[in-house]
């Protein structure tokens, strides 16, 4: 990914692996919510569960290779669109220079109050946007 990336580590866990000797591939959605909520502390500020005024809506990875327990892995994390209220995010899992899994998810801004979606904050707009692709990839 290019300039405009976040970046993170993220542990691999021996819980993590399965019969067959790889990390589970169930476990990689728990990956992408571990960079998520990297990203919404360091960049959004949000430091308490109920700071998270976002759902997760849509979640899909694809799988490029099998990474193994000890594997260093870090996630790399870039907004691809912000709507009326949602946006998506974009994540390449790497273990060193190997491209791991890709992952997309769609979140939407909600008041649990109303239980409703609401409008997308400025003030997310405005954290967001050094990290907003603005062309496909």
């Amino acid at each position: 990914m290019p300039e405009g990336t976040f970046e993170t580590p993220v542990a691999t866990r021996f819980k993590d692996v399965d019969a067959m000797g790889h990390v589970n591939n169930a476990v990689y959605v728990t990956y992408l919510e571990e960079a998520r909520a990297a990203f919404a502390r360091q960049v959004l500020g949000l430091s308490a569960a109920e700071d998270f005024d976002f759902v997760v809506a849509r979640v899909e990875v694809d799988y490029r290779r099998p990474l193994l327990y000890g594997e260093d892995l870090r996630a790399q994390v870039r907004v691809s669109g912000i709507g009326t209220s949602s946006f998506t995010f974009q994540y390449r899992l790497l273990a060193g220079d190997d491209l791991v899994a890709e992952g997309r998810t769609v979140q939407v801004f909600y008041d649990y109050a109303r239980g409703e979606k609401k409008p997308v904050p400025e003030r997310f707009r405005a954290a967001a946007a050094p990290f907003l692709v603005t062309e496909k990839g």
